[in-house]
Formats: structure tokens, sequence, C-alpha cells
């Protein structure tokens, strides 16, 4: 299952949680609005980085836009984000 998936399936369960608390009167409902950004914060990111070019990139891209060569993917530094 993919991150979307998964924060769409617990976006709808934490509506009804949501829901539940505000018809029962509980005050903590609004906690419930953040379950579906869970999936998202574990993530792991790399840094993919055009050999020929040094072109550099975290999102899903294979090969270079500007000279179509293969990305080498190299895992980022602790200060990188």
């Amino acid at each position: 299952m993919n991150a979307g998936r998964a924060s769409l399936i617990l976006l709808i369960g934490s509506l009804a949680v949501t829901f539940l608390m505000w018809y029962w009167g509980l005050p903590l409902f609004f906690l419930f609005l953040f379950v579906p950004l869970l999936p998202f914060l574990g993530r792991k990111t790399s840094i993919r980085r055009c050999p020929a070019c040094g072109w550099e990139t975290s999102g899903n891209e294979r090969y270079c836009p500007y000279d179509a060569t293969p990305l080498e993917v190299r895992e980022p530094n602790h200060g990188d984000r």
C-alpha cells in the first residue's frame, strides 16, 4: 500500500472518529485530524545525482532531464534536508 492510499484511509477513519468525539462532546477531537500525516513522517528521502552534469533531485526522476543520463542514488548527509 502506498503512502497516498494509506493517508486516504487514515483520513476517512480520523474524520469518523473526529465526528464521534465531537458528537459526544469530548474536547480532544482535533488531534485525530493529524493521523493521516503519519505515513509521511517516517519516509526516507534519497537524493539522485546526474554523474554527467551534477543535477540533483529528491523526486521520482530516474534520468537527468538535461542529458538523459541515468541518475545515481546517494544517501543524504545529516545536514541535508
